[in-house]
């Protein structure tokens, strides 16, 4: 070999070279940089604890729906005039965070529907009376007492505050120190159907296609396991949905619910009237080769159309 060839060689030698150390420290900027970005993802994803004292306290027992605790729930004056709804749940629902909802009846059944949380409610007038006493379950039943001396109810309201009790001569009893919420929505309540012709004639009806838009929205969310973009699609904002995720308990229930869509959960016969819609979801749910149908029931809110009840049904 040549002088001048060698010279060659040993040059193209250290260019490859230069150039494989290039591409290695290329790599390893890469994957420093992937390091790093998947760190801040997991610091992000980090939702920090969200907890308060439980303002309701209760139990209540009935054959039909069985027994449980109340420790949470919602109050706020009726539009209809009605008097002031009380909503209790078995199940933490985030309550300080629906306070300034513009409709946290139903925000707070579509948090009761998650949680599969059992329920109890009154509408409490000037009087200090309320015309039902309800109360129910996600599976089990329903029931709404009309007796006008079945039980005793006491309400202190101001601009801020929602507290008494309501005692029950045979189902039970709670204790509720509630914030008050003033919402800008109609909400129909559980048992106040003296209400529902009022209701019905001022509240406007949503379309079945958008029935079905929130129903697909929410369904494909969920089967994603999407707990943001599912409480998104709920009607949640970012700061309810931030606390939300932070509740004890909610990776669970929340992957309970996700059970209840079906794949692929093809929507059919929708149905919409004043305030309110239903669509019926066609699949099968997971490990099971049989085709199911579920109703997904929703509540108008605004523009928006949040998600209040499950039923699940065999073909």
């Amino acid at each position: 070999m040549t002088r001048d060839r060698l010279a060659v060689v040993i040059v193209s030698l250290a260019l490859l070279a230069a150039a494989g150390c290039g591409d290695r420290d290329a790599a390893s900027d890469a994957s420093t940089k992937a390091k790093a970005e998947g760190a801040k993802k997991v610091v992000e994803e980090k939702i920090p604890p969200y907890a308060y004292a439980a303002p309701v306290k209760g139990h209540i027992k009935e054959v039909n729906i069985g027994e449980f605790d109340l420790v949470d729930g919602i109050a706020y004056p009726a539009l209809s005039g009605a008097g002031t709804v009380v909503y209790v749940v078995s199940r933490p629902i985030a309550s300080p965070m629906l306070a300034d909802s513009a409709c946290p009846l139903s925000q707070a059944r579509a948090l009761a529907t998650l949680r599969k949380a059992n329920y109890a409610e009154v509408t409490v007038d000037a009087k200090g009376r309320s015309r039902y006493f309800a109360a129910g379950t996600p599976s089990n039943g329903s029931l709404t007492d009309m007796s006008p001396r079945g039980w005793t109810t006491s309400l202190k309201a101001d601009a801020g505050k929602a507290a008494g009790n309501v005692v029950h001569r045979h189902y039970g009893r709670f204790e509720f120190d509630l914030p008050l919420s003033h919402p800008s929505v109609d909400e129909m309540s559980y048992g106040d159907r003296q209400q529902e012709r009022k209701f019905a004639a001022t509240t406007p009806k949503p379309a079945e296609k958008d029935v079905i838009a929130a129903y697909v929205a929410l369904r494909d969310a969920a089967l994603r396991k999407d707990m943001k973009a599912t409480l998104s699609a709920m009607g949640f904002d970012a700061k309810q949905v931030a606390a939300i995720r932070g509740m004890e308990g909610i990776d669970a229930d929340f992957a309970g619910f996700t059970g209840r869509f079906l794949t692929p959960g093809t929507p059919t016969e929708p149905w919409a009237r004043p305030g309110m819609g239903q669509v019926i979801g066609e699949g099968m749910r997971a490990n099971n080769a049989k085709k199911y149908r579920n109703g997904y029931y929703f509540d108008l809110c605004g523009d928006r159309l949040v998600l209040t009840g499950i039923s699940e049904q065999d073909p």
